[in-house]
């Protein structure tokens, strides 16, 4: 991705990131169309109604006392693109890791997300994540 709206795109990706690691519920129900098909790691396909649905689900977890699991870190790198009009393909790399137990566990993920902008505005209409045995 090389001019500005390319660039347009990538800030978009920076942008569901963040939103990703606080879970800013506000920000994913923009960034997410209403009609996006999301295939986790274990294969089941998400409506927009579910990932919210678990994205809240994070949050109450965030908010609760008792000890649970954390995500202790969220990186991304690898980061590539292209871009085909109003339609964008892009594909990253990350870790999570998370504490549980006082132990932390590092997983890696790759994911694929298809942007399309409409009235002008990207969004997420389809995105797959695959676990990586790295």
């Amino acid at each position: 991705m090389h001019d500005q709206l390319d660039r347009e795109v990538l800030a978009q990706e920076g942008q569901l990131t963040d939103a990703t690691r606080t879970l800013d519920i506000g920000a994913l129900d923009r960034l997410y169309a209403d009609d996006i098909m999301f295939t986790g790691v274990t294969g089941v396909i998400c409506s927009k109604s579910s990932l919210m649905d678990e994205a809240r689900r994070g949050v109450a977890e965030r908010q609760k006392a008792a000890p649970a699991p954390a995500v202790v870190s969220y990186d991304k790198d690898d980061v590539r693109g292209v871009r085909h009009g109003d339609t964008a393909v892009t594909s990253y790399r990350f870790g999570v890791t998370i504490r549980q137990e006082g132990r932390e566990t590092l997983h890696h993920y790759r994911t694929t997300n298809v942007w399309i902008k409409r009235d002008g505005q990207w969004q997420v209409v389809a995105a797959h994540t695959a676990a990586l045995g790295l």
